[in-house]
């Protein structure tokens, strides 16, 4: 469902970028200037303007600090100034309006320079936009069990709790492994009741698991 939503005028101003955003940005000072941009305002706040009402509210006390910037592909610009490729993450942390949380948006810049965005879930998960959409079953599923009697459900938010497993019981093999297993909480929404789930991420040579413990969903 879109929504239209009001904005402080100091909203999604201030923008950081890490050590990181920098090396991998071909030029980090129009990078920077297109971040500060009204263009890159608007598309903030488009991709804000999809998610679920259920989910995120705006209000006029809303507040942010401004996004942590991470670089997943490097950014370049042509000779008119125009962005020619790249993808990075924006995490918005926001507050002031009873749910504060961490909006995460996907911004991709496609072959004939058109800037994608795709929201992710809120707040601190590890999991890619694949990883996301994947997990969605499961947590639905999990919700379902609880919530008999409704049939829509929307990822409030997420938690990453740490690496290695709680249950099953299973150790960090550390920062140095290929294939380090994660666990997170998803909060879930669905007919005015939320619930919290543990959520398993799994990886290995052939991709990775998804698994919710049986059991361990809790109504809040």
């Amino acid at each position: 469902m879109k929504q239209s939503w009001a904005f402080n005028p100091a909203f999604c101003t201030a923008i950081f970028l890490s050590s990181i955003a920098f090396a991998q940005t071909a030029d980090p000072n129009r990078f920077q200037q297109f971040l500060a941009s009204d263009f890159h305002k608007g598309l903030v706040m488009r991709a804000i303007s999809l998610i679920p009402k259920d989910v995120f509210r705006t209000c006029p006390t809303l507040k942010s600090s401004g996004p942590a910037v991470a670089v997943t592909r490097p950014v370049t610009f042509g000779q008119d100034g125009r962005m020619t490729s790249g993808a990075w993450w924006e995490r918005l942390p926001v507050s002031g309006c009873n749910n504060d949380t961490i909006l995460n948006i996907f911004f991709a810049v496609s072959s004939d320079s058109k800037i994608n965005t795709t929201t992710g879930h809120p707040g601190t998960t590890h999991a890619d936009l694949v990883l996301q959409h994947d997990a969605l079953q499961y947590a639905y599923q999990a919700a379902a069990t609880q919530g008999k009697a409704c049939n829509h459900f929307d990822v409030m938010n997420t938690r990453f709790e740490g690496y290695g497993l709680k249950k099953p019981p299973t150790p960090d093999p550390g920062v140095g492994s290929r294939f380090r297993p994660w666990w997170e909480t998803w909060t879930i929404i669905g007919c005015g009741h939320l619930y919290d789930m543990p959520m398993n991420f799994i990886p290995d040579q052939t991709g990775t698991t998804i698994a919710v413990p049986l059991g361990d969903t809790i109504e809040q």
